[in-house]
């Protein structure tokens, strides 16, 4: 009975720690993204972002040098766990303003360096974000969505106190993109519009759809050590904030824009949100595109959705 109970324990430990690591390299700052540089993985089977990564890293070295030349101005706000966040404004016209949240662990100019351009061509007031944990923000945990989409709330702030009655629109790529759909019940002041780019419905639904791509093993036990490592440590309940209902309540049109080809985040959630959405909505899903690449895909098809949506024509 004795060696029975040891095993248990054991048994039990051996789960909550391989939990805490899982936990720990996902949300955990301090481990930071493996980039592999092998030219003969790039678009591999084992790369996430293929089948398009090597178009995309070649269209963002070409979109980094001038986007590095933006007069971009740097804002601040605080969370609501007292955390220290930046922003960097390009300023345009003051009644029409967009919120551009990155990735995970990426940043304002992977994502945005290409897309910035839709709104350069607009006129339009650009804030783009670095999310806590990212960047020069303070933090050591991720939001993962959860707590990004309060730290987006503080920036729909920020931008109604400097301007007199704003337009403002929230783009999000990838987790950033999941970040804005669980925006979309939140009844923002002003935000009038919302456009995700290949993001998650829920932290659940990622973590179940990507722990066998990564760790090749059953979401049970150790996807729920994980949570509950995520709940004990960082306050971020998986299923806290679910896409499809967030929309379900929202009161602003939604863009959908996802790769058919994706292998990090499937296309499918896209369309599960799409189809729950009861606001005005468009769903755009791009041929032979993988993660975060629809825009060079498809720039086209991209920039005439996102202006169709900040014209009020998304019915």
């Amino acid at each position: 009975m004795l060696i029975v109970l040891i095993f248990l324990l054991v048994l039990v430990l051996g789960v909550l720690a391989a939990g805490y690591y899982m936990f720990a390299s996902v949300f955990d700052n301090r481990f930071q993204a493996k980039e592999n540089n092998d030219p003969d993985f790039i678009d591999s089977e084992g790369d996430m972002m293929r089948p398009t990564a090597k178009r995309l890293y070649a269209y963002r070295d070409r979109c980094h040098e001038e986007f590095s030349k933006l007069p971009l101005k740097e804002l601040e706000v605080t969370s609501f766990d007292g955390l220290k966040l930046k922003g960097y404004l390009l300023e345009g016209n003051p009644k029409e303003a967009v919120i551009c949240v990155h990735g995970y662990k990426s940043g304002m100019e992977e994502d945005f360096c290409d897309k910035i351009k839709i709104y350069r061509d607009r006129g339009t007031t650009v804030l783009l974000l670095n999310d806590r944990a990212h960047g020069n923000s303070e933090g050591r945990y991720l939001g993962f969505s959860e707590h990004d989409r309060r730290d987006v709330a503080k920036w729909v702030d920020k931008l109604n106190e400097m301007y007199d009655n704003p337009r403002i629109f929230l783009h999000g790529v990838s987790m950033g993109g999941a970040t804005v759909v669980h925006c979309a019940d939140m009844k923002l002041k002003n935000v009038c519009g919302i456009v995700d780019d290949c993001g998650f419905n829920s932290i659940l639904g990622i973590s179940k759809a990507l722990i066998v791509d990564m760790y090749h093993i059953p979401y049970f036990p150790i996807g729920y050590a994980a949570w509950f490592w995520s709940k004990l440590i960082n306050k971020v309940d998986f299923n806290m904030s679910v896409g499809e209902e967030c929309v379900r309540k929202a009161d602003v049109p939604i863009i959908f824009i996802h790769g058919k080809n994706d292998n990090f985040v499937p296309a499918r959630m896209s369309e599960s949100m799409y189809k729950a959405c009861t606001s005005p909505k468009e769903l755009h899903l791009i041929e032979n595109c993988g993660h975060s690449a629809a825009y060079i895909c498809a720039p086209e098809e991209y920039t005439a959705a996102v202006n169709r949506l900040m014209d009020g024509e998304v019915k």
